[in-house]
């Protein structure tokens, strides 16, 4: 079959298909990267990696940071019983990094506090607070002494004056067996000398305050089975 002008159309090529598709790829927006994807959104590639840089190195700093603000403290190497001396070899420094207001015990201190004796019973790998450990020279609980607590009612001791390390008489009024046992005669309540070791505070209802006792031992069983009978009382000494 021929044109008009006596040309065949088997010969005749079309050009229309990639001017179509230059014309598409011209029309992307902002051009493309090797990858394909458009040069914009690998700037936002770029960006965000950049952020995220920032942010890891800024993590690192805070770090860094924090680990050279921590502090040396005295930590527990062993167990220590209550009024126990405290030796050398209790103690071991550790780095913290305490907050401002958290009571730690320095490191540069523990000359002072090796000799002294333990307030409360110490468990090994805590860290020592100043209020676990006796100020020296503090009156402390020898080895022929015995620790006893009591419930003391208002009527039973003068509640002003009882304050830890005063020296007190202990008043143990007979028990019903025994005044039933004496006939007629009344027995005598038994008196021994001892200190206030602790005192707290006083219950809302009764006002009675519970006590610690230091009494000689071989005195002790006599004054614990008075103070669970609640025929105990004290006697403030000045002095």
């Amino acid at each position: 079959m021929s044109d008009p002008n006596g040309r065949s159309a088997r010969g005749t090529v079309t050009t229309a298909g990639p001017r179509l598709a230059r014309v598409r790829r011209s029309a992307l927006p902002g051009g493309t990267n090797p990858e394909g994807l458009p040069a914009r959104r690998r700037w936002a590639r770029v960006a965000a990696g950049a952020v995220l840089a920032l942010l890891g190195g800024w993590v690192f700093a805070s770090l860094y940071v924090s680990a050279g603000e921590r502090v040396e403290v005295i930590a527990l190497s062993g167990d220590v019983d209550r009024f126990a001396e405290i030796q050398r070899d209790d103690l071991r420094m550790v780095r913290v990094a305490a907050d401002p207001g958290v009571d730690t015990v320095s490191g540069g201190d523990v000359d002072d506090i090796v000799g002294r004796q333990a307030a409360v019973d110490l468990v090994e790998g805590s860290l020592l607070t100043d209020a676990q450990v006796l100020p020296r020279g503090e009156r402390v609980v020898s080895d022929n002494e015995a620790i006893v607590g009591a419930e003391l009612a208002p009527a039973d001791a003068p509640q002003s004056a009882l304050v830890g390390g005063v020296d007190v008489l202990v008043v143990m009024r007979p028990s019903a067996t025994a005044s039933a046992s004496a006939g007629g005669e009344a027995p005598e309540a038994a008196r021994v000398n001892g200190w206030l070791l602790q005192v707290g505070e006083p219950d809302e209802n009764t006002r009675a305050r519970p006590v610690e006792l230091v009494v000689p031992e071989v005195e002790s069983a006599a004054v614990q089975a008075a103070a669970a009978e609640e025929r105990l009382s004290l006697v403030v000494l000045e002095g």
